[in-house]
């Protein structure tokens, strides 16, 4: 197994969190959409943002949207820099680059 790999953040180690990252790579996303898109309970929401939240991979914003409250999270710089750079990781192994 590659040392690079071995070497990447814990973060990455759950689907939910890796399924998580991904989809908001794409766009910022409400708390239901995401949970949709993971399709885990309320409890392992809560449990993988929180851990995501703590290691500055992701940033959330509370607001009222025709009053009610509306949870976004958006990937941040370091979240993008980081899964980038595992996915690139991942295609070095696939394609036998190093």
């Amino acid at each position: 197994m590659s040392t690079k790999l071995l070497q990447t953040s814990k973060v990455f180690e759950s689907n939910i969190r890796l399924q998580m990252i991904a989809s908001l790579s794409v766009s910022d996303l409400t708390y239901r959409e995401l949970k949709d898109i993971c399709e885990c309970s309320d409890g392992n929401m809560t449990t993988h943002t929180k851990k995501l939240i703590e290691n500055d991979y992701i940033s959330v914003k509370k607001e009222f949207i025709n009053n009610k409250p509306q949870t976004t999270y958006s990937l941040t710089k370091k979240g993008r820099r980081e899964f980038l750079e595992y996915v690139n990781i991942l295609n070095s192994l696939t394609t036998g680059s190093k």
